[in-house]
């Protein structure tokens, strides 16, 4: 059987919004690994950075209300 005339391939496989997903995909990695990468290489996690942001403003705010 031929691969080239099966439905898979004609319906899937070779489509344009296929392969603008598998593009965009991968230009999405090759951005986003430098950070990940340096996230990983100083033992940060990157869902906590938001966390951490977000308490020290709470931390600043609590200590100056009464000065």
């Amino acid at each position: 059987m031929n691969f080239y005339h099966t439905w898979l391939y004609k319906n899937v496989i070779n489509t344009e919004w296929l392969l603008w997903i598998i593009v965009i995909f991968v230009l999405a990695f090759n951005i986003l690994s430098p950070i990940i990468i340096w996230g990983l290489m100083n033992g940060q996690s990157i869902i906590k950075w938001g966390k951490k942001k977000g308490k020290k403003k709470s931390t600043k705010e609590e200590s100056g209300i009464k000065s």
